[in-house]
C-alpha cells in the first residue's frame, strides 16, 4: 500500500502533548484512519485453521510457523481508542497522527513529532512565527516531510500571538 501523507491544523494551545493525544483521539472517533480489512481467518477455531492447511507443510514446520503467525493476529487487541487501534494492525500503522503515539520530541524520532528549529523556521518562512497560510502553503509543497513515522508541528501566529498548532507527517505502510 505504501505511507500516507497527512496534515492537521488545530486552535493553539500551549501544551502541544495535550493538543496532540486530543487531536489523535478526535481522528480515532471521527473514523478518519485506515482500517485493515476484517481477516475471516480469525474467526475459525484453531483446529479450523489448521484443518485448511496443506499437510506437505508439517514435516518441515512450515504448518507451525503459519499457526504461530495467526494466534499471533488472533492475540491482537480489538480497537477500542487510538493506541490500541494502533496495536491491532502494527504492521500497516493507520495513515494518520493516529502512528504518532511516542508523543512530542525535542528532535525528530520515530512515532513521534518534533518542532522546527529557529534555523528551519527562518529557512523556510523568513521568520520564526509564520502566518497559518505560509504553514498551510509549506505542507502543501511536501517540504514538511520528514522520514516516515517521524511527524513536524509548527506554530503559525496572527498578529504576534500563537494561533494554530499544524501537525504533519506521512505514516503507514
Amino acid at each position: 500500500m505504501g505511507a500516507s501523507d497527512w496534515h492537521y491544523t488545530v486552535a493553539y494551545q500551549p501544551d502541544v502533548k495535550a493538543a496532540l493525544q486530543q487531536l489523535r483521539r478526535d481522528v480515532y472517533d471521527r473514523g478518519e484512519y485506515y482500517r485493515q480489512p476484517a481477516d475471516n481467518d480469525l474467526a475459525m477455531t484453531e483446529d479450523e485453521f489448521r484443518a485448511r492447511l496443506d499437510s506437505r507443510g508439517e514435516n518441515d514446520g512450515l504448518n507451525d510457523a503459519i499457526v504461530e503467525d495467526w494466534l499471533e493476529r488472533k492475540n491482537l487487541p480489538v480497537p477500542s481508542d487510538p493506541d490500541t487501534l494502533l496495536a491491532a494492525q502494527p504492521h500497516s500503522g493507520t495513515h494518520s497522527i493516529i502512528d504518532i503515539a511516542n508523543g512530542v520530541s525535542d528532535h525528530p524520532r520515530f512515532g513521534t513529532v518534533s518542532a522546527l528549529t529557529d534555523e528551519e523556521l527562518r529557512e523556510a518562512f523568513g521568520t520564526t512565527a509564520p502566518h497559518s497560510s505560509q504553514v498551510q502553503e509549506w505542507i502543501r509543497s511536501g517540504l514538511s516531510t520528514r522520514d516516515k513515522w517521524v511527524g513536524t508541528y509548527v506554530i503559525s501566529y496572527r498578529n504576534g500571538e500563537p494561533d494554530y498548532i499544524h501537525f504533519s507527517g506521512y505514516s503507514g505502510d
